[in-house]
């Protein structure tokens, strides 16, 4: 099971690229919400997000970081107080080769990974870029709500960091 935290983190991150698109958009062409957000349907940043380029980048930030590539680190037996490295040194030096071949670090959260997480993440990649397939001909009402369940997210994620920010979609406004 994927860490709570790592979703979490993963969750905000295209929240806010989403979120910051569409703001962009808005701010540019003087334009509502709604109609931001159909012309972000057209738009690359879309058609990555439809491709699942976010999680690409985070499982590929992932492999990148696999415990295996660490085997013959000087840094494993190197003393420090760093309780980051420590944890990494006691993973070295307890692991077995295979398994550390197996596990990958995620540096923003500080958890681990395993191979079979990294498929979860996969999965969640091809739900979301099975939702977001734009059909020639047919409304694109449950795209727009969650495009708008995105928005919507970083705005209370906002609200709790920073509550005196402006939010130039108002979301939050306009569902109360």
């Amino acid at each position: 099971m994927i860490p709570k935290k790592v979703i979490d983190h993963l969750d905000e991150y295209i929240s806010q690229e989403i979120y910051v698109q569409i703001a962009v958009i808005k701010g540019k062409e003087k334009i509502s919400t709604e109609l931001a957000i159909n012309k972000y349907f057209n738009s690359n940043h879309f058609k990555d997000l439809a491709e699942g380029r976010p999680y690409d980048h985070f499982i590929e930030g992932l492999r990148d970081k696999c415990l295996g590539k660490l085997k013959n680190s000087p840094m494993r037996n190197k003393q420090t107080d760093d309780p980051i490295i420590i944890e990494l040194q006691n993973k070295l030096n307890k692991l077995s080769d295979k398994e550390l071949d197996n596990i990958y670090w995620e540096i923003e959260t500080g958890e681990f990974f395993t191979g079979e997480q990294i498929k979860e993440l996969e999965e969640r990649r091809n739900n979301l870029i099975s939702k977001l397939i734009i059909k020639e001909n047919s409304k694109h009402d449950s795209i727009l709500k969650i495009i708008m369940d995105f928005c919507e997210t970083y705005e209370k994620l906002c609200q709790k960091k920073y509550p005196e920010a402006p939010l130039p979609l108002e979301i939050l406004k306009s569902i109360n």
